[in-house]
C-alpha cells in the first residue's frame, strides 16, 4: 500500500481512479440538471439530477470495493477519492439548499428540498479535512481507510436522495441528513485521534535523534577542550624542563668562573 504523498504516473488510469475521474465529471452534470430544474420549475430536470448524483454516488462505492478487492490502492487514490466525495456533496448540498426549489409547497416554513444550516455543517466539516490534509501529507504518514468516514459518506448520500422527495418523506430526510453530519464528525475526531497516534512516535524520534546530535557536538566540544589542556600541560613541562637543564648547565659554569677568579 503506497502512502498519501506517494506519486507514480502510472497510477493515474488504474480503474478505481478512472471512476473517480468519472465520479468528478458528474458534479458539473447535476448541478447543471439542478440549476435548470430551478430556473424552469421542471420536475424532469430535477429527477435527471438525481439520476446523475445516484450514479455517483454509487461509483463511489465500486471504486473503493475495486481498490480493497484487487489491492488498486495508490497515493493518488487515497487523495482524489476523498476530494471527489467532498466536492459531490457540498455541490449536492448547494443545490437543494439554493438551486432546487419545491414546487409550490413549503414545509415548516421553507421552499427548499433542505435547510442551509446543513450546508453550513457539512462544508464546516470538510474545509477542516481539506486544510488538515496537506500537512498529515508531509509527515508521510499511511492513512487508512476511515469506517466511520465511509458510513457517514453513505448515509449523507441516501439523505440527499431522500432529500429530492423531501414533501413526500418529510422531516424523516432530514433527519437522515443531521445523522449522517454527526456521523461525519464523529469520523473526523477518529481521524484526528489516528493522525496523533501514528505522529507520536515520529516526533519522538525526531527528538531523540536531534538529542543524539547535540550529545555527539557536546562529546566532540568537551575532548576538543581536554585536548587543549593536554597540549598546554605539555607546553609547562616542557618549559619546566627546560628551565632545569638551563640551571644545571649554568651552576657548574658559574662554579668553574668562581675557581679561576681565585687562582
Amino acid at each position: 500500500m503506497e502512502k498519501i504523498n506517494q506519486f507514480n504516473p502510472k497510477d493515474l488510469f488504474t480503474i478505481p481512479n478512472i471512476i473517480c475521474y468519472f465520479r468528478i465529471l458528474c458534479i458539473p452534470a447535476f448541478i447543471t440538471m439542478a440549476v435548470l430544474a430551478g430556473i424552469n420549475s421542471n420536475e424532469t430536470f430535477v429527477y435527471i439530477s438525481l439520476a446523475i448524483f445516484a450514479v455517483a454516488a454509487f461509483s463511489d462505492i465500486l471504486d473503493g470495493a475495486l481498490a480493497r478487492k484487487f489491492n488498486w490502492g495508490t497515493g493518488v487514490g487515497m487523495l482524489l477519492d476523498p476530494l471527489a466525495d467532498k466536492l459531490m456533496h457540498v455541490s449536492m448540498a448547494i443545490c437543494l439548499c439554493f438551486a432546487i426549489r419545491l414546487d409550490g409547497v413549503s414545509l415548516y416554513g421553507y421552499d427548499y428540498f433542505l435547510h442551509w444550516g446543513y450546508l453550513i455543517a457539512i462544508a464546516l466539516k470538510e474545509v477542516l479535512m481539506i486544510c488538515i490534509a496537506p500537512v498529515i501529507a508531509k509527515t508521510g504518514i499511511t492513512i487508512k481507510a476511515n469506517m466511520a468516514g465511509k458510513i457517514a459518506s453513505a448515509t449523507l448520500s441516501a439523505g440527499f436522495i431522500l432529500c429530492f422527495f423531501h414533501k413526500y418523506v418529510a422531516p424523516w430526510d432530514w433527519a437522515v441528513i443531521t445523522v449522517a453530519v454527526a456521523q461525519s464528525y464523529f469520523a473526523l475526531y477518529t481521524y484526528l485521534v489516528d493522525v496523533i497516534k501514528q505522529l507520536i512516535p515520529i516526533i519522538k524520534e525526531k527528538r531523540a535523534k536531534k538529542l543524539g546530535i547535540e550529545t555527539a557536538d557536546d562529546a566532540v566540544s568537551e575532548v576538543a577542550v581536554d585536548g587543549e589542556k593536554s597540549e598546554k600541560s605539555v607546553s609547562c613541562d616542557n618549559v619546566a624542563e627546560t628551565q632545569v637543564e638551563g640551571n644545571d648547565v649554568a651552576q657548574p659554569k658559574a662554579e668553574a668562573k668562581t675557581k679561576k677568579e681565585k687562582n
